[in-house]
């Protein structure tokens, strides 16, 4: 996989990387438990962190929740659905989800995912649209090719976690809305698993998978084949048909048997040249059906949350990564014996963690080493770092959980950022 396709996003569960470091040989036996105890005490302060942003996020999806009762256009304004959206950014972007710009969405070719089909959106029906992904990589796939007749295994690249986050707009028109499926005003949030890049587009509610252009030559050139025929036959046959007619209604002659028999031709020429004409359509249409309930399953059977259930999993995933960051950088600057740059940590951080669990990470260490500074648990010194020791390390986290207890306790929610106009 090349570094473009890396993203913050650390794959291990942060038991195993604990595991891994306390098993590090340069871990002594003493030091051994008070490891065990920081990284106990990094998750309850970041924990005790992120317990106002969940509530604050919460509080702020009141008015812009979907599922509130009744079915009427939900009248936010634009700054509160502005303030949710730069909550959820930071949310997002501290459990490593990288927002993706709308050029990468549709510039990836939905005939290269998994559904292997066009996918048409009708995006002006939404205000706002956003999508954030972590953890890409190739995925082996297979897909169907010469109509399902064969297949082939390809390489597609893959998001472990999508969210997507859209906004209808107040000025959409009604049978747009209708037809998604949506509530203008309204906030949506979607959590999915394994989506792949080039089938972002397909998780829209009003998505639709249009059949290929190879099918449509396919289906138009077996009505013509069958068509021309059958048409040569209509020409001259509707002349004795409207002959028939005409004398049943009495407009013009009799008819006689043979321009009866001709006439019953013309009919069943005229019947099987209209079946031809349904057939096709009846077979366009199966495909399409195909092809939209393809991408329906996909999106249905991915999806791990919707709306207000997606903030629990995400504020945990923030508290996680939060953890795993700041445990790993500290534990490995200690571990190292000698200050470090920031440049040479980051390389022993990403070296550690391909060699333990191969897989290849883009540490942030930047992000990593401003959490340790603000909870005190390293010392800058001429351009280099040196953790603390690591009784001092406990002590500073325990006292970072007063202080942080204490304030959260006397201010709680920042009340000044709930009100909108």
């Amino acid at each position: 996989m090349t570094s473009e396709a890396f993203d913050y996003y650390i794959p291990v569960r942060k038991s195993e990387i604990v595991s891994a470091i306390l098993q590090h040989p340069a871990l002594t036996p003493q030091d051994h438990p008070k490891m065990a105890s920081l990284v106990r005490w990094l998750a309850l302060l970041f924990h005790m962190e992120f317990f106002t942003t969940s509530e604050l996020i919460k509080e702020l999806y009141v008015g812009l929740n979907p599922d509130k009762k009744g079915n009427h256009p939900l009248k936010t304004s634009p700054r509160q659905r502005q303030v949710f959206l730069d909550e959820l950014d930071r949310v997002l972007i501290a459990a490593n989800f990288r927002p993706l710009s709308n050029e990468e969405v549709e510039e990836a070719n939905s005939k290269e995912g998994r559904l292997g089909a066009e996918i048409k959106v009708k995006t002006r029906v939404f205000s706002s649209v956003r999508f954030y992904a972590r953890g890409l990589h190739e995925h082996e796939s297979k897909v169907d090719k010469w109509f399902g007749l064969r297949s082939k295994t390809v390489m597609i690249p893959t998001y472990d976690h999508v969210v997507f986050a859209m906004i209808p707009g107040l000025d959409a028109s009604k049978k747009d809305i209708k037809r998604a499926g949506l509530r203008q005003g309204a906030a949506y949030l979607q959590l999915y698993r394994d989506i792949p890049l080039a089938d972002l587009k397909s998780l829209y509610p009003n998505a639709r998978a249009s059949v290929s252009l190879l099918r449509k030559v396919l289906i138009g050139a077996s009505t013509i084949i069958a068509g021309v025929p059958l048409l040569m036959k209509i020409i001259p046959a509707l002349t004795v048909l409207l002959l028939a007619v005409a004398a049943y209604l009495g407009i013009a002659g009799q008819v006689e048997d043979d321009t009866f028999k001709k006439s019953i031709a013309a009919g069943t020429v005229l019947a099987a040249f209209i079946g031809l004409g349904l057939r096709q359509w009846v077979s366009y249409d199966r495909h399409a059906l195909r092809h939209q309930k393809k991408l329906s399953d996909q999106a249905h059977s991915n999806k791990l949350n919707k709306n207000a259930g997606c903030f629990d999993y995400l504020i945990a995933a923030s508290e996680d990564a939060e953890v795993k960051e700041a445990f790993m950088a500290y534990a490995l600057l200690y571990l190292a014996g000698e200050p470090l740059t920031m440049e040479a940590l980051d390389q022993r951080v990403e070296h550690w963690f391909a060699a333990h669990f191969e897989v290849e990470i883009d540490f942030e260490i930047d992000d990593a080493i401003a959490k340790l500074e603000r909870l005190s648990l390293v010392v800058r010194e001429d351009g280099r770092f040196h953790a603390m020791p690591l009784d001092k390390a406990v002590r500073n986290c325990t006292d970072n959980w007063k202080l942080l207890s204490n304030n959260i306790a006397k201010t709680g929610l920042e009340e000044h950022r709930l009100e909108m106009p």
